[in-house]
């Protein structure tokens, strides 16, 4: 019987209660196998299921519809809450135990444990500039020690120098670097590298290998940023409107506007008129990756 249970689905609550997708922040949330032990076992939706089983045992992981079965789970199970809204009461009233994380008040709403936890809300401007990784480890209680990602069991055959991840979330358009820009950048580096474009939008299993045949990753704040660190990969991250708050375990570099009031202004579209991304050049990400940061 598990004596620990991850709870975290693919999505997150927003301030205005709404759902958003968040499969970044999923996998974001492997580092705690780390301090946890990889035995434990996680609780999450079918999509979540779909992206997690490459790193996570399957037979480890319960999905929400399949619910929790008692002889998997030890009555004083360590329960670890990432997800900062009930997905199902009558699920919750079932699990007994020690709760970290996300913790239910009398509302049946979920509050964060402690500061260090509310440090791992998505889209939310904070002092802080510690990294999620590192918020979400030692606000559940453990010794940050930059814990890593769980291995990917995907084969990696390079087979492209760079892979170009340009695609976001269609309503997060503050996020995303202009076309013009991802198409002259294939340009310029076509010169002297192999380039390939996103693959597999609609389907994971696609989308892994993807990143598992490229060298370097060239991307904005979206789940390929997390993704591609996760399998070790080089990556130029073009971020800026987001508190991304990504650690970088020395291969991740990180490529930011100017310094300006509204930034990071975790909006879905800028207000002010000028998306602050346009800022960064074409040469700017061209001259990083030909300073050959793959070899750093």
């Amino acid at each position: 019987m598990a004596e620990s249970l991850i709870i975290k689905s693919s999505y997150s609550r927003l301030s205005d209660g709404s759902l958003k997708s968040n499969c970044g922040d999923l996998l974001r949330s492997m580092v705690l196998l780390e301090c946890i032990g990889d035995s434990c076992l996680w609780l999450t939706d079918e999509r979540g299921k779909s992206l997690i089983r490459w790193f996570v045992d399957p037979g480890n992981i319960i999905t929400f519809n399949e619910g929790i079965n008692n002889s998997k789970v030890s009555r004083d199970v360590d329960i670890y809450n990432i997800d900062n809204f009930v997905c199902s009461s009558e699920l919750f009233n079932r699990l007994s135990g020690n709760w970290r994380g996300f913790i239910r008040d009398v509302k049946d709403r979920l509050r964060p444990e402690n500061q260090i936890i509310a440090l791992t809300e998505p889209y939310s401007k904070v002092e802080s500039k510690i990294s999620f990784q590192q918020a979400l480890v030692e606000g559940m209680g453990f010794r940050w020690k930059e814990q890593d990602y769980t291995p990917c069991r995907v084969e990696q055959d390079t087979i492209t120098d760079v892979g170009l991840n340009r695609h976001v979330h269609p309503e997060w358009k503050s996020k995303s670097w202009p076309v013009e820009n991802w198409i002259a950048l294939a340009e310029t580096l076509q010169k002297y590298y192999s380039v390939s474009w996103q693959k597999g939008l609609n389907n994971f299993d696609e989308y892994i290998n993807w990143v598992a045949s490229c060298r370097v990753i060239v991307t904005q704040d979206s789940l390929g940023l997390h993704l591609a660190s996760a399998l070790r990969k080089r990556v130029v991250a073009v971020v800026g409107p987001t508190e991304s708050r990504e650690f970088s375990y020395g291969r991740v570099l990180s490529l930011k506007p100017g310094p300006r009031d509204c930034m990071p202004c975790n909006l879905p579209a800028c207000k002010v008129g000028k998306e602050c991304l346009s800022e960064i050049t074409v040469e700017c990400v061209a001259d990083t990756i030909m300073d050959g940061i793959w070899q750093k």
